[in-house]
């Protein structure tokens, strides 16, 4: 990898955003018009928020991991290659455009949510699911973002039965979104349940789940990752580790603790990511574990994957292919 991937000579010290920001909550109710006992007991519930969440950011930034048995580097010749040869099989399949999706809403486990889901019902050959996690719906993410359809759209081709959805508190999904991301990691555990679990006097026809989380997605899809023996695999786009303390307070030191540990796992960043530069990827890489996780950096590509779409899905499907989580004699 070129030298631009090494960290910086002097890098930050881990935790110095959670710092500043948690300082800045800290003094405001110093602000605040309020009488000197409140004020008092503001400061005092602020402070032990500062501790914890401050506590459980450097620890897992701390915390020691093998990392990845590979940290692969991805080209620019290469990535294009990669969307070239994806649309020329495409155009192989004729008019095949995989399954109309149909509108599902999935009442939450805790009750507390209903989500609105777009759901395609695969050709009934696999068993499997892939359910695909947009990025934070407070700037505006959602299951219609660019990367989020096309994936479906692309999985939906293969056959498999897919499905994406709208966290609580975004779009149609009724519900509050949480700032602890605990509501999020719930909403992603019913939406597995409604793919394994029997409906009626029916049997589930899906026995094997593929988690694919994009942004804010990731943090959700991969705190879930490794809960259930039915969970097969997990692809992380973009994780924002830079951000993950703010997307998820209070919390993220647990997320990243639980994060892909006990199954086949996947982890893609662009070397242009707004959010997270390449040398704090890597120190994300090395909480990882070494025996399932694989870790990819793609050459002048950023955060959100523009025109990029078709590539990542083919990488996707050729590391599915390579660990013997999808049948090898697929077309694409």
């Amino acid at each position: 990898p070129p030298s631009s991937l090494l960290p910086p000579a002097s890098s930050p010290p881990s935790g110095m955003e959670a710092l500043a920001l948690l300082g800045l909550i800290f003094i405001s109710p110093l602000l605040l018009p309020c009488p000197s006992n409140l004020r008092g007991l503001m400061l005092a519930a602020v402070a032990v928020a500062l501790v914890v969440a401050l506590g459980s950011h450097l620890r897992a930034r701390f915390a020691p991991g093998p990392g990845p048995k590979q940290l692969s580097y991805v080209d620019r010749a290469s990535f294009r290659q990669e969307a070239i040869a994806l649309r020329e099989k495409l155009l192989k399949r004729g008019d095949r455009h995989g399954h109309a999706e149909r509108k599902v809403r999935i009442r939450t486990r805790d009750g507390m949510a209903t989500l609105e889901a777009l759901v395609q019902d695969g050709d009934g050959k696999s068993d499997i699911a892939v359910i695909i996690t947009h990025p934070w719906g407070v700037l505006g993410g959602n299951m219609h973002f660019p990367i989020v359809e096309k994936l479906a759209q692309y999985f939906g081709w293969l056959g498999f039965a897919v499905c994406r959805f709208n966290f609580r508190g975004v779009g149609r999904s009724i519900g509050s979104s949480t700032f602890t991301a605990r509501g999020e990691e719930e909403d992603l555990r019913s939406v597995i349940d409604y793919f394994l679990k029997t409906k009626g006097d029916e049997e589930s026809k899906i026995k094997r789940v593929i988690l694919i989380g994009y942004s804010y997605g990731s943090m959700i899809a991969s705190s879930v990752a490794g809960e259930t023996e039915e969970l097969a695999a997990l692809v992380s786009l973009s994780y924002p580790y830079t951000w993950n303390w703010a997307l998820a307070v209070c919390n993220s030191g647990r997320m990243l603790k639980t994060a892909a540990r006990a199954l086949p796992s996947l982890w893609i960043m662009g070397s242009e990511d707004e959010f997270t530069a390449p040398w704090r990827f890597k120190k994300l890489c090395r909480l990882l574990s070494e025996k399932d996780s694989d870790a990819m950096i793609v050459e002048g590509q950023g955060h959100h994957w523009i025109n990029a779409e078709g590539a990542v899905a083919s990488i996707i499907t050729k590391w599915l292919k390579k660990n013997e989580i999808i049948p090898q004699d697929l077309l694409l």
